[in-house]
């Protein structure tokens, strides 16, 4: 006896695929909802960096030294040029070059 079957397989994919469209659905839905000023509203504008942030500091952190100086490459670049692409990029050198350079 198989323990997992490919139509098993087919219909789990399924209902995640549906499950994570009908979040995505709502969560457009309710945004019309939430208000755009006051203090709820700046919350809401800051959250993406937050996100972000709480995402990407472990691996800053893990990497040690390096890491954290790639962190704050990237938080420099973003900030001043405001594009995220060319900060992610710089970020990422800086920890290529520190890892090559044996840091």
């Amino acid at each position: 006896m198989e323990l997992y079957s490919h139509d098993s397989a087919m219909i789990v994919i399924v209902l995640a695929s549906m499950a994570t469209y009908l979040m995505r659905v709502g969560g457009l839905m309710l945004a019309g909802c939430l208000p755009s000023g006051g203090r709820i509203g700046r919350v809401l504008n800051a959250l993406p960096g937050t996100i972000l942030i709480s995402l990407a500091a472990p691996g800053f952190f893990n990497e040690g030294v390096i890491g954290f100086a790639g962190g704050i490459v990237t938080v420099a670049v973003a900030f001043k040029t405001k594009n995220v692409f060319l900060a992610m990029f710089m970020g990422m050198l800086v920890v290529a070059l520190g890892r090559q350079a044996g840091f």
